[in-house]
């Protein structure tokens, strides 16, 4: 299982990456701060539900794919840190 991490000014942002797109996502945040924007399969951290995400990667400060070896527990904090 892996995530990703979005970290603007004054917000995190945390989602489960849909199985079978890391590779996608991995090569989607290299365009952080750059004008364009992203499309990326997801699913939500506290309901496992899919979501497409769209980004606007200029206003992205940095990005980050967390590998879990493990599930993690569930907690009512959802997908914002």
């Amino acid at each position: 299982m892996s995530f990703l991490m979005l970290y603007g000014s004054g917000w995190t942002q945390r989602w489960r990456i849909a199985a079978g797109t890391e590779d996608v996502v991995r090569s989607q945040i290299s365009q952080v701060g750059n004008e364009t924007t992203g499309v990326l399969n997801v699913l939500d951290p506290g309901s496992d539900d899919e979501a497409t995400l769209v980004v606007s990667w200029a206003r992205v400060a940095a990005a980050v794919v967390l590998d879990t070896a493990a599930e993690e527990p569930r907690s009512s904090t959802g997908q914002y840190a």
